[in-house]
């Protein structure tokens, strides 16, 4: 089967910043920097900075042996399955299948996570009934 590879990553969604507890690290956000707070879950956090959002993912329950992230930017995509086969017909290396992420108003949303030659790691996200 043909895969179409007109994929374009043009509208930046998230910048995800890993931190080590995000109730400890919301007030800096919040309170020094001024960021108006729109979403807060235990150990998920999301800022509104015009179109694209700042959001604090907790590693509190990260297992010893697993490296710890530190910055994602994460792409949104209309077809989070079509875009994942799409960029990976291109030579992408996907770290995981897009997986469940979270769900919101009956529709989940998926996530599928890659690096760039540089090791950047980067995200594509979709909602998907």
């Amino acid at each position: 089967m043909a895969v179409s590879t007109n994929v374009k990553l043009s509208q930046l969604s998230y910048v995800i910043l890993y931190v080590k507890d995000t109730t400890k690290a919301v007030p800096f956000y919040r309170d020094t920097l001024g960021m108006k707070v729109v979403t807060e879950h235990p150990g998920w956090v999301e800022f509104e900075t015009g179109n694209t959002k700042v959001c604090l993912h907790g590693q509190e329950d990260t297992p010893a042996n697993q490296p710890k992230q530190t910055t994602c930017v994460c792409f949104s995509v209309d077809d989070i399955h079509g875009a994942y086969e799409a960029l990976k017909a291109k030579g992408v290396k996907f770290s995981k299948e897009p997986h469940v992420v979270c769900e919101e108003g009956g529709k989940k949303g998926y996530s599928a996570d890659f690096y760039d030659a540089d090791g950047n790691y980067l995200s594509i996200f979709g909602y998907a009934k």
